[in-house]
Parts: structure tokens; C-alpha cells; sequence
């Protein structure tokens, strides 16, 4: 467990290195593991706080003092939402790790043999890539903006990783990280187009 986070982190503070020399690499349930465990830690942080938020509201309401401070139209669906929403992310990460983590790998080799990109190595490197990509949810460990900066982060070393393992373009990097966004605009558009035609039924 020492070696797997220790490799863990030696990803994340070698995500600019080309020629990472390492003897072993995080396996693929080295990785999801601790990445997984992150995402528990990030749920607690989150817990808590709308714990402290609650509390703090019921004695703020409560109080003759401070109950001038408390919303009177204040709702609790938003926390409800918020609560169910990290419960649901923690409990299925290991599906949602595995759809995105194969869902990468799928994106380098499709762009690979777009760009005429050949290696031998191209599987290989792409584990090397999404292993210093996924470090990034070492940014968890922070409250509140952890989940922000490790988002950045994967993107972030997503694309450096494509400039330095594959010698990608900043625009090919570019086009391989807004894939996800380009895929969900045509959903957006073929989602209403389906149901503006189901309109045009009735």
C-alpha cells in the first residue's frame, strides 16, 4: 500500500516528464483504488460541511440573538440534492472510473490513427498518461476546492501528457480534450431534435 501511494504520488509530481523512468507502474486497480479512496475522503469533507451548515442554520434560527441572521425562506432541498449527488458519485466511482478511463484510451487511439500516429507503444503510453491524469485527484485532499483543481488538473495533465508521450500539437491535444464536450453537444442537439420531431406528432 506504502509503494502503490508512493508511486501515486511520484505520477503526479512527474506528469511533465517525457521519459519517466520508474521500475513499476500503478496498476490499473492500484489506481482506481487510491483514486477511489480520494473521492471518500472529498465525500467526507463535503458531509461535513453541510452538517456544520445545518447546524449552524438550526442555531442561528433558533437563537433570539442571531435568529435575525437566518434565512426565513431558507430550503434544505439544495443540501438534499448537493448530499445525494456526492453519495451517488462515491458509491459508483468505480464504474464511472472505468467508463472514463476506457473512454480516453478509445479517444488516443482513434485521434493516434487520425494524426497517422504509430508507436509500438501506444497502449503503453496511454496507461502512463491516465495514470498521471487520474494522480490529479490528489487535489481532493483539499476542502471545498479539491474537486475544482483536480478537474483542472486531469485536463490539464491530459493534455501535456498527449504533447510529451505522443509529440501531439497543442491543437491535436486540444481537439482530443474537448471531445467529451463535442460528444455531448450532438447528444444536446440530436436529444432535442427527437423530441421536437415527437412535437410535430402530436
Amino acid at each position: 500500500m506504502i509503494e502503490s501511494l508512493h508511486l501515486y504520488f511520484n505520477a503526479f509530481r512527474n506528469y511533465a516528464d517525457a521519459n519517466d523512468k520508474s521500475e513499476r507502474k500503478l496498476s490499473y486497480l492500484e489506481l482506481m483504488g487510491i483514486s477511489w479512496s480520494l473521492h471518500l475522503l472529498y465525500a467526507f469533507y463535503s458531509v461535513f460541511a453541510l452538517y456544520l451548515g445545518v447546524k449552524s442554520y438550526t442555531y442561528f434560527s433558533g437563537s433570539k440573538d442571531f435568529a435575525h441572521l437566518a434565512l426565513e425562506s431558507f430550503s434544505f432541498k439544495f443540501q438534499k440534492f448537493t448530499l445525494l449527488t456526492t453519495l451517488f458519485g462515491v458509491i459508483f466511482y468505480p464504474f464511472l472510473f472505468q467508463f472514463a478511463y476506457k473512454f480516453w484510451k478509445g479517444a488516443f487511439k482513434f485521434y493516434a490513427n487520425i494524426f497517422d500516429y504509430e508507436d509500438q507503444r501506444l497502449e503503453e503510453k496511454a496507461d502512463e498518461i491516465l495514470n498521471t491524469a487520474f494522480s490529479a485527484n490528489l487535489f481532493l485532499i483539499l476542502p471545498i476546492i479539491g474537486n475544482v483543481l483536480s478537474n483542472i488538473a486531469l485536463a490539464f495533465f491530459l493534455f501535456q501528457g498527449m504533447k510529451r508521450k505522443y509529440e501531439f500539437t497543442s491543437l491535436q491535444a486540444s481537439l482530443v480534450i474537448i471531445t467529451p464536450l463535442f460528444l455531448l453537444f450532438l447528444f444536446s442537439i440530436f436529444s432535442a431534435s427527437y423530441f421536437l420531431f415527437l412535437f410535430t406528432l402530436l
